[in-house]
């Protein structure tokens, strides 16, 4: 779907060996690893607590953006990553008990999926910023397809689709059509009408809507610690943004 879009909008993708090569590592992490960890964990956790622990993705990102000399480190920047850290560890709350119920699983993938597309952010910064980014996107996505195909593998040979629900497949289309393609492509038409600063806020509107919806469909009530964790992961990505701006596009 995104490559028909860019298609249809006249957007250039890349046709280089050594861009689509490089795009092709890149989906490994911002798609294969990334989508995989993420679908697995949520089956395996909260909506709340999957949607809090990638709001870190910004604390993240700066770490790795550190580690390959994109950026200094500073006070704030530690601290920002020391409280991100400490309320994705009071949210997981790592123990016996969350082990036992198996949400720790589903956390850690959560957190891998965090991880895995925080390093995809850094190391695809300098292609993306040379290329068209919808084409460079659609590019990745389509080389993404191949990875989680592949991965996929065990588990469709012993699909029968004829076992599943006419609102799954339902379900399965919004997911395809709208969270995802529909998703990319209202993000690069904001993107072209505001500030990146400006859309990159509504991350943080994200664990609302999750804890919302699934107090309203699957009955959550978020606890004490939930609260608490989630307020200090909003403080460290807090920390984390350059003084003065809302913004993480460095």
């Amino acid at each position: 779907m995104l490559l028909g879009a860019a298609r249809l909008l006249k957007r250039p993708i890349p046709r280089s060996p050594a861009d689509l090569s490089r795009l092709a590592l890149y989906s490994l992490f911002g798609v294969v690893i990334n989508q995989i960890c993420f679908v697995e964990g949520l089956s395996r956790t909260s909506p709340t607590h999957s949607s809090l622990v990638n709001t870190t993705i910004p604390v993240w990102t700066l770490l790795f953006a550190v580690f390959a000399g994109r950026e200094r480190i500073t006070g704030a920047k530690l601290a920002s990553i020391a409280v991100a850290l400490t309320g994705v560890l009071v949210v997981i709350r790592p123990g016996p008990e969350s082990l036992a119920t198996g949400t720790l699983v589903g956390d850690v993938l959560s957190l891998t999926n965090g991880l895995s597309y925080s390093l995809f952010l850094v190391i695809s910064k300098r292609i993306l910023d040379r290329t068209d980014p919808l084409g460079a996107t659609a590019a990745i996505m389509g080389f993404g397809a191949f990875g989680v195909f592949a991965v996929s593998v065990p588990s469709l040979l012993g699909f029968d689709p004829g076992r599943v629900p006419a609102s799954t497949w339902g379900l399965g289309a919004f997911i395809v059509v709208f969270a995802t393609a529909g998703a990319y492509l209202l993000n690069f038409w904001a993107l072209a009408r505001v500030d990146s600063s400006f859309v990159a806020l509504f991350i943080y509107v994200q664990p609302f809507i999750a804890a919302t919806l699934s107090a309203l469909v699957r009955g959550e009530r978020p606890g004490p610690t939930d609260w608490i964790g989630g307020c200090l992961i909003f403080l460290g990505v807090y920390l984390a943004l350059p003084r003065g701006r809302w913004a993480l596009d460095s």
